[in-house]
């Protein structure tokens, strides 16, 4: 089994806003063997409503491949794509979801500077960082990720919720990316973690 999970429904009040906050609640427990490899781990989600929004943080393990790590160190970036998708649990496969959303963001190494750099390229706000380790933590951390307005869910329906973040082979420099897709090291995807959400 590879997720030990806990988790409860229930709204709390943000004290400073007022607002609701917190439909539910997970935290993961990995215990297989590949987070000894190269891998992509989901440790805490959370998702609620905010100023009408469904909103939601995320919070993941990265573990680059070897293969990764080198290509990092000698300056090219590798981006990551998250898409987190709502749909009605009932819905038919081949309809569009009802709520989707992708974050990209990219992750790079400065040699002069020997520093290391996230890069959120939707919203182009940089974070700078003098460890890999700490940029990899910021990598994977998420907050406040606006998914869809709350008002087009009805209370009455249960929902389904995935996510899955996997690097984008097509974001490498054009040279790499040939021996990139037929090359393992290069291919790492987190599995697809799903759980039922009713407002």
């Amino acid at each position: 089994m590879d997720f030990i999970m806990h988790c409860w429904k229930s709204r709390l009040t943000d004290r400073a806003g007022g607002r609701r906050r917190l439909l539910l609640l997970l935290f993961l427990g990995i215990f297989s063997l590949s987070a000894y490899g190269a891998s992509i781990s989901f440790k805490a989600v959370a998702i609620g409503e905010e100023d009408g929004w469904v909103v939601l943080d995320l919070l993941q393990h990265y573990v680059l491949s070897d293969t990764m790590l080198e290509a990092l160190e000698n300056g090219v970036p590798l981006t990551f794509v998250t898409e987190i998708v709502i749909d009605p649990e009932d819905a038919a496969f081949w309809r569009s979801a009802l709520g989707r959303k992708v974050v990209r963001r990219q992750l790079s190494f400065h040699p002069l500077a020997g520093e290391y750099e996230v890069l959120d390229l939707d919203a182009g706000t940089r974070r700078r960082f003098a460890t890999r380790e700490a940029a990899l933590l910021a990598l994977g951390d998420l907050k406040g990720e606006k998914i869809i307005r709350s008002s087009s869910l009805d209370k009455n329906r249960y929902y389904r919720v995935s996510i899955q973040t996997s690097n984008d082979i097509g974001e490498l420099p054009l040279p790499l990316r040939p021996k990139a897709y037929l090359f393992p090291g290069w291919h790492l995807s987190s599995k697809v973690y799903e759980w039922r959400l009713q407002p």
